[in-house]
């Protein structure tokens, strides 16, 4: 994996530019990314830990992928807002520990240029087995994870931080999610299968519906329970998701708007920038021709991030 501040810059001189595949600038560190235990891993994509010795503060505009991003802050001056500024974050200082649940809108990571830490991204059905909390409580949110594990919560962002490496927090993790493994609920196949399904073709709503077998109605409280998201709004991730892979590579908007079953490029353009902040042509310039999965995103074959001026 390529060097990567990823509350910051990837590559580059430190500028408000993304540059993949270059050493580190000024005050960005490698970032160190494990997947988790094979027990773990289809619940759990991977854990990064991340360390930034910047001047000036970052922004970085995080994107909605369908996923759960639980951060562990072994330092202050990390915050999360939907517009950039303190003034509206939605994660205060205070909390060491925070869920970010799905979402359909997007939201702004700033830090105050130093910062270190510890992140999981996991599925929502990986955060529903682990949590054993009904997803509907992470909808759009961000939670302190001591209002999920109580105390505990607290306590293990203290513990990670008192180790002495990457390799041994990520250990700690293994073990606190294995132990985990069997006191949360089991998801449904049926919801399995439907997310499944709408990842390969969104715009197959209705028939993937039928094929579980369920009413309209149990498939949204099921997907509510699990998931986070109504059937409908994890197409619309989904679809999005695959037009911004589409779009960062370069593709024609109007192509783009066809082949991902968009109505038109009007209709694209207000969907992205509705769920994105950001029309379509400054998403491309702002990505600067990375991949999807590239350093700075935070799971493979997903756009997740755009670096954000300063």
């Amino acid at each position: 994996m390529g060097s990567v501040d990823i509350f910051g810059v990837s590559g580059g001189s430190g500028g408000s530019g993304v540059r993949g595949g270059t050493a580190p600038g000024p005050g960005a560190r490698p970032a160190r990314r494990r997947r988790p235990a094979v027990a773990l891993r289809p619940l759990i994509v991977n854990y990064t830990g991340f360390e930034t010795e910047f001047t000036a503060p970052r922004r970085r505009l995080e994107l909605p992928t369908g996923y759960v991003t639980l951060v562990f802050t072994f330092s202050e001056g990390l915050w999360v807002t939907r517009t950039g500024e303190l003034a509206t974050a939605l994660w205060p200082p205070a909390s060491r520990a925070v869920i970010s649940g799905p979402r359909t809108v997007p939201a702004i990571g700033v830090h105050a240029g130093s910062v270190r830490g510890l992140e999981v991204n996991m599925s929502p059905l990986g955060c529903y087995r682990l949590f054993g909390v009904p997803m509907w409580h992470f909808e759009d949110a961000h939670v302190d994870l001591a209002e999920v594990l109580g105390p505990g919560g607290r306590h293990l962002t203290e513990r990670l931080e008192s180790l002495g490496s990457w390799t041994e927090r990520f250990a700690l993790l293994d073990e606190v999610f294995c132990a985990r493994l069997e006191c949360g609920p089991v998801p449904a196949p049926e919801v399995r299968g439907a997310l499944s399904r709408l990842w390969a073709d969104g715009r197959s709503l209705t028939r993937v519906s039928a094929e579980t077998g369920w009413s309209a109605r149990t498939l949204r409280a099921r997907f509510r329970e699990q998931v986070g998201l109504s059937p409908k709004a994890v197409a619309r991730v989904f679809r999005l998701q695959h037009a911004l892979r589409l779009l960062a590579a370069g593709t024609a908007a109007a192509h783009v708007a066809a082949v991902c079953g968009y109505h038109d490029q009007a209709h694209l353009s207000r969907e992205v920038k509705v769920m994105t902040g950001l029309p379509p042509s400054r998403f491309v310039r702002l990505r600067g021709g990375l991949a999807p999965g590239s350093a700075l995103d935070r799971m493979p074959g997903r756009v997740s991030s755009v670096v954000l001026s300063g």
